[in-house]
C-alpha cells in the first residue's frame, strides 16, 4: 500500500508548490482605471527583446520609442479598452488594446506585452 502512496504523495506536493508559486490572477482594468493607472504615465516594456517605450499623453496623443524605430499617433477610450491610431512608425493604423494589472505594478496589454510605469 505504501508504494502507491508516494507518488500520489509527490504529486499533491508538486501540484501545491506550483500552485504556491504561480502569479495572482490579474484583473482587467476600466476605463478608469486605465485613465488613473496609464495615462500621462511613461510605461516601459520589451517587444522582441527591444525597450519599449509607451506614452499615453492625457490630451489623447501616444508616443512610442524603441531602440531604431519611433512612433506616434492619437488615443482614445472604446468601453474599457483604449485604442489607438498610429500615423507615424512602422506599425500603423488602429489597434484596441486591454490592460490587466499584476499585484507587482506591471501591467499587460491584450497583446501580451508586460509594461512597467518608468522611474
Amino acid at each position: 500500500m505504501m508504494s502507491h502512496t508516494a507518488p500520489l504523495l509527490r504529486v499533491v506536493l508538486l501540484t501545491a508548490a506550483t500552485l504556491a508559486a504561480a502569479p495572482a490572477l490579474a484583473d482587467t482594468l476600466t476605463q478608469a482605471q486605465i485613465a488613473t493607472e496609464i495615462i500621462g504615465k511613461d510605461l516601459v516594456g520589451l517587444r522582441t527583446g527591444m525597450t519599449v517605450r509607451l506614452r499615453y499623453d492625457p490630451g489623447g496623443k501616444v508616443t512610442m520609442k524603441a531602440a531604431f524605430v519611433t512612433g506616434a499617433g492619437t488615443w482614445k477610450f472604446a468601453g474599457d479598452s483604449l485604442c489607438m491610431t498610429m500615423t507615424k512608425g512602422p506599425k500603423r493604423g488602429m489597434t484596441c488594446l486591454t490592460f490587466e494589472k499584476f499585484g507587482d505594478g506591471s501591467f499587460r496589454n491584450s497583446e501580451g506585452m508586460i509594461l512597467r510605469v518608468g522611474r
